[in-house]
């Protein structure tokens, strides 16, 4: 199986305060902003000379006006710059007190011939201000024609600024007037990127100070004022502010709030105590404009304790987490009297809409212990000291979020919400869309959707925004749980419920099962070194017994390496945006579930099962550690490749590391995978990079070895090498100069190989075909020539800087060892460089006859079969091998039948399983869309083991020490007889 490694790095902090994309289009047709304050005629293309500009010094609106004179047909006309196009126009205007006025005309044209009169908006704010608002112009767009009727009707207004591509004004979810208390107000902009931003005091938001950036719908929970403007940015920085629109709201009359209190954390003027905290004021933009947040001064804990005179029922914690490095719950304390606490659990859930990598998030708790007077909240975050910070609390006073409860019927979803606080509201908004709605029946849903809600009662804080990911489509083929959904099988869980249980059944079925007590501290044959005359080297090492080639432990005991290949989940996330249809559900990125993501596409189910099974998030680390001590149980004795190296020692079970060979970029070739040897300075990178690999390492008793690198592509070697190019191939060129040195000649080359070249040269880049039985002969010499060299540098500089373990070959692609052309000399050259010769053998049977045909012309070097596995369809996943097994009792059968096979020939010193838990069942995510999804593992995506499979294995796995002293014969189970 082809693997990749994969490297997570946190995210970087962005220092800007503007996000990318309110920064305009990028891309053509192309709207430069274009504003023209009037204070001279520059930027009109063309005007009517009657027209004058008016001066008004000290006028706080525009202090210079186009004032029409009255002549019938006065115009301005406007141009947009050279590759910009007109999309939108706004046109602020004036008129006298009291005075009646006809209003312009307007037209637009593409080539200022043929003009198209258009009807704008119109707003007219009071006072004397009128602004004209159009857009969604044709793309070709370019000019706009302003025309003064006059002739002896009502005068014009003056004209005191022009905006071209200018934002629209700003719409509010909610008209003014009388609302519900706690109603949310959406503003919704026009057009995408542009930015808005809104006052509550009264104040201009194009200009005030106290203007604030809108991220998140606005509460209504007293008489609120909102102003509103939205400003666009074009792609060479301009920018505009739009017209400012105000909406007036007043609730409608209120209970009173209940006894209890809110902090918003500007101060520590409510609190009783505090350590390691302080007021954060920086960057109120990150936090829904939120100016004073607690966070730590340095990375240990920190707290803030409240005392109250009355009890404390139930609170609501609010802050923000930074979604670049790791997440640490936060820890809540109740206590009587101040001294003894009792922490408490709170449910933690994000609350509303993300901003620069900042996520909201709410913990949330009710019936506190009786008596409960004082309230300690901790941070924890051992990352950094700044993340999290708690913007507000609120005690007694909360509105609980609203739950989903859904029932899936007849094709459709039914969502039924609720809060635990008795008589509150209930509203929701479904797909992203304009307002929030007030829920008065379980909603009737089909397809994918998405359900954001909130609660509020009078006289209480509302409660955080949930959102919730719901899908009734045809389409879907993975359950909650991560199982095929069309797939049956007696394992297959159907509640959360039964996962928790599962953990009390996990003790119980683990304790049962024993290790084989026949071992040594390396799962080796404990007192066989003494017993069979055996080294102790201090390391793992080859050794002859009894006539056969056998592996030996550091102590010298017998050893037959039985790992497993893959023990980490990386192989269990699978992408899910982009076709989220497909899944009964997936958590929100930013909630409870986000650990169990790898950035915001891609989702492990395993992880998440993991999770509602026990309570905590698996880390890589503790599913290692948990894996070795399953797998000793299991009689395993070793941990494959494609697991976490940096855990090996610690986990005292023996495993193995690869070479950094596959990292090298600089030595990758296009369609064939091996690795070019013949690059410049190939020789001296190796070097470098083995020291900085191998010599931390060198003493590690647990190492067995390293593997060169997985599945090389040498059956391409004659089709796809003389295809390269040597300007970014050095080893076509190094090809092209063995056939100079051979032939001299171009002519002399062209008649052996059936070519028409003018000069070597030209074979550089183009295609050399190999057709003639002397190019035939020329690639097995230049095949031959390869492999020694790569296998006879990487052996050299290997055993330079790490002369203790063993170098476990490259772990052969099946197809290569069945072809005899690419099976001979590569033998032939391992033989000489490598300690044991691996191979990737998936296999329905063992191929006696080519495994002795590679270990003679190996010169009689052991061979590992460093991959195999079988699988099943009974989940829904695909098997390993077709048609292998129909059930687990018969992947236990096929386990037997093969490893039993491999550990009674005489030059078999192990075979490594493919894997640890099954893969992801739509695909592993770095393969996107068509990744692997085999029925591979030893436990599924429930993290439930697959007990008849590991019957199997056990009964081999416990007697293989038996198998290779011949103790006992082989087992065989028929196939052909069921």
């Amino acid at each position: 199986m082809k693997k990749k490694l994969v490297c997570l790095s946190a995210l970087g902090i962005i220092a800007g305060i503007i996000p990318a994309h309110v920064l305009g289009d990028a891309i053509p047709p192309a709207y430069e902003i274009e504003v023209d304050s009037l204070a001279d005629w520059n930027r009109v293309y063309r005007h009517s000379d009657t027209l004058q500009l008016q001066s008004l010094p000290g006028d706080k609106l525009d202090s210079t006006r186009i004032k029409p004179s009255g002549a019938s047909g006065e115009y301005a006309i406007y141009r947009t710059a050279d590759k910009s196009f007109l999309r939108s126009f706004s046109i602020y205007a004036y008129y006298a007190s009291g005075q009646k006025y006809s209003h312009p005309t307007f037209s637009v044209s593409s080539d200022g011939k043929a003009y198209r009169e258009i009807t704008p908006d119109i707003h007219e704010s009071g006072g004397n201000t009128v602004e004209y608002v159009s857009r969604n112009f044709p793309g070709s767009t370019k000019y706009l024609k302003i025309t003064f009727p006059g002739g002896g009707g009502n005068p014009c207004p003056s004209i005191g600024k022009v905006v071209l591509n200018g934002p629209a004004n700003v719409d509010a979810s909610v008209p003014s007037g009388t609302v519900p208390y706690g109603r949310m107000i959406m503003l919704n902009r026009a057009e995408a990127g542009e930015t808005v931003y809104y006052t509550t005091d009264g104040s201009d938001p194009r200009s005030s100070k106290t203007r604030k950036h809108y991220f998140s719908p606005i509460p209504v929970l007293g008489n609120l004022t909102l102003k509103t403007t939205a400003v666009n940015h074009s792609g060479t920085g301009k920018s505009a502010a739009g017209i400012v629109s105000t909406y007036r709201y007043t609730p409608v009359a209120t209970d009173a709030a209940p006894v209890g209190m809110i902090d918003n954390l500007d101060n520590f003027q409510l609190a009783a105590g505090r350590s390691n905290v302080y007021v954060a004021k920086n960057d109120p933009g990150y936090f829904d404009n939120d100016g004073g947040r607690i966070a730590r001064t340095a990375t240990g804990p920190g707290y803030i304790v409240y005392r109250t005179d009355y009890d404390i029922r139930s609170f609501t914690v609010y802050g923000s987490f930074y979604t670049g490095v790791p997440v640490e719950d936060q820890r809540f304390f109740a206590s009587a009297d101040g001294k003894q606490y009792t922490e408490i659990s709170a449910e933690a859930e994000t609350a509303g809409y993300s901003q620069s990598n900042w996520q909201p998030y709410a913990f949330e708790a009710s019936a506190l212990p009786a008596r409960t007077r004082y309230l300690k909240i901790m941070l924890n975050g051992s990352a950094n000291s700044w993340s999290p910070q708690v913007s507000k609390v609120v005690i007694n006073q909360n509105t609980a979020s609203v739950k989903l409860a859904s029932k899936l019927s007849g094709g459709t979803v039914k969502a039924e919400l609720s809060s635990d606080t008795q008589g509150a509201r209930i509203y929701y908004r479904l797909n992203k869309g304009p307002d929030f709605l007030p829920y008065q029946a379980p909603l009737d849903l089909a397809g994918y959707n998405v359900v954001e809600a909130y609660a509020v009662k009078d006289g209480l804080v509302p409660s955080p925004i949930r959102k919730y990911s719901l899908n009734a489509g045809n389409e879907i083929e993975v359950d909650k749980f991560g199982q095929m959904k069309k797939a049956n099988f007696a394992a297959k869980v159907a509640s959360d419920k039964q996962l928790a249980d599962d953990a009390s059944a996990d003790e119980a079925y683990y304790d049962s099962v024993s290790a084989p007590s026949d071992r040594d501290g390396y799962g080796g044959l404990a007192g066989s070194a003494a017993k069979y005359g055996l080294k102790a080297t201090g390391y793992f090492a080859v050794q002859e017994m009894d006539g056969r080639k056998v592996m030996t432990a550091p102590n010298g005991d017998l050893y037959f390496s039985l790992a497993v290949n893959g023990v980490t989940a990386n192989e269990t996330y699978t992408m899910v945006a982009g076709r989220e249809q497909k899944f009964e559900s997936i958590p929100p990125f930013d909630g409870e579930y986000k650990k169990a993501f790898i950035g915001k596409d891609n989702f492990s189910f395993y992880m998440a099962n993991v999770y509602r099974k026990t309570g905590k998030f698996p880390t890589e680390h503790s599913i290692y550690m948990e894996a070795v001590e399953r797998l000793k149980k299991w009689g395993f004795n070793g941990v494959g490749s494609y697991s976490p190296v940096k855990y090996g020692e610690e986990g005292k079970m023996p495993y193995v590391r690869m070479l950094p060979l596959n990292s090298m970029s600089w030595a990758k070739l296009n369609g064939i995978s091996i690795f070019d040897i013949f690059a410049p300075n190939a020789e001296a990178k190796i070097d470098d990079a083995f020291r900085k690999a191998l010599t931390p390492n060198k003493d590690d008793r647990m190492l067995i070895g390293y593997f060169i690198d997985n599945e090389y592509d040498f059956h391409k070697f004659y089709t796809n090498v003389p295809k390269l190019k040597a300007s970014s191939a050095a080893i076509k060129g190094k090809l092209v100069e063995r056939m100079r040195d051979k032939y001299q000649t171009v002519d002399n080359y062209n008649a052996a190989w059936g070519t028409k070249f003018g000069s070597f040269d030209d074979l550089k880049e183009a295609e050399m075909p190999v057709k003639t039985s002397a190019s035939w002969r020329d690639m097995d010499d230049f095949y031959a020539y390869y492999l020694d060299t790569f296998f006879g540098t990487v052996s050299r500089i290997y055993r330079k800087y790490d002369p203790n373990h063993l170098l476990l070959g490259d772990r052969w692609i099946t197809t290569t060892f069945h072809n005899e052309k690419y099976r001979k000399p590569l033998a032939e050259t391992e033989g000489k460089y490598v300690d044991v010769i691996s191979i990737n053998y998936y296999s329905y049977k063992i191929e006696t006859d080519l495994l002795q045909d590679v270990y003679e012309e190996s010169g009689g070097k052991p061979i590992l079969f460093s991959e195999f596995g079988y699988g099943t369809s009974e989940q829904g996943l695909k098997p390993l091998l077709p048609n292998s097994a129909s059930n687990q009792f018969q992947r236990g059968m096929r386990y037997r039948n093969y490893v039993e096979g491999a550990a009674t020939l005489p030059y078999v010193v192990g075979a490594h399983l493919f894997n640890y838990v099954d893969q992801a069942g739509l695909g592993r995510y770095w393969q996107g869309e068509w990744g692997e999804r085999y029925n591979s593992g030893l436990v599924n995506v429930a993290d439930r083991p697959y007990k008849d499979y590991l019957e199997g294995i056990k009964a081999t796995n416990d007697d293989i020490y038996k198998l290779m002293l011949k103790e006992r014969p082989k087992f065989y189970y028929d196939f052909n007889k069921g």
